[in-house]
């Protein structure tokens, strides 16, 4: 049994909204005799948990980087563009109640694969999961930058996330510029997750994987890890695409 209790807890500003449970203080006081562990101890209320959850949910959204992104759902995709970009959103649809593995979607630029990619990692952004958004050619630069000696982050923190993330989505695999450096991190980077089997979502409009380095082209074409959906025939949707207001 909880009981309010406001004595030296009443919040020194006056709150927008006031819960109707706690009078704006955030605790309660257990009902509970004298000598119980609780006695005496401030319990969080109702509302005080509602604000650390929302506050949990804001950072999971700062985190994913999914800001341009936040809009894309599965509601607002249209799937009758073409049969291969109906499977590919059906494929999707699967893989966002049930991300085992990973799922490589290949399409030319427009097709709707970025949009799928992003509707994934929203309904999980949603459900609390720790969600990163990417394009490869940014995190590239993300990771250069970490080197700079003014830079406010640290290149194992940067690393560390993208590698541990519950869901990981990496944009547009092979539009950035080889060399040794880039091929290295983005190796140790999909090898880590290939070899923990993390869900991960890549997509990319090399149709034949040509030109990705060979460790990570071997790992992207492993049938027993790897969904690959390919936009056949698939056209760029962006010219007819009505102007938002």
């Amino acid at each position: 049994v909880v009981v309010r209790d406001q004595s030296a807890l009443l919040a020194t500003s006056t709150p927008t909204s006031i819960c109707p449970v706690c009078k704006g203080a955030g605790y309660l006081r257990a009902n509970v005799p004298y000598g119980h562990p609780n006695f005496g101890k401030p319990i969080a209320c109702e509302c005080k948990e509602a604000e650390r959850k929302e506050k949990r949910r804001q950072q999971l959204r700062d985190i994913s980087n999914l800001g341009a992104f936040s809009n894309a759902s599965f509601k607002n995709f249209n799937p009758n563009v073409s049969p291969s970009v109906k499977r590919a959103y059906q494929v999707a649809l699967d893989y966002a109640e049930d991300p085992y593995g990973w799922l490589l979607l290949i399409g030319k630029n427009g097709c709707g694969k970025t949009h799928l990619a992003a509707a994934i990692a929203n309904r999980h952004l949603a459900r609390g999961s720790l969600v990163l958004f990417t394009v490869v050619t940014d995190l590239l630069d993300h990771l250069r930058a970490t080197f700079a000696p003014n830079s406010t982050e640290v290149y194992d923190q940067l690393f560390a996330r993208m590698r541990e993330a519950e869901l990981l989505v990496l944009d547009d695999l092979g539009a950035q510029q080889s060399s040794p450096w880039a091929n290295e991190k983005l190796f140790q980077l999909l090898n880590y997750r290939y070899n923990s089997r993390f869900p991960t979502i890549i997509t990319t409009n090399n149709l034949g994987l040509q030109g990705i380095e060979d460790r990570v082209r071997s790992r992207l074409m492993d049938a027993a890890l790897v969904t690959t959906v390919t936009f056949d025939g698939a056209q760029d949707y962006r010219p007819h695409n009505p102007r938002r207001e």
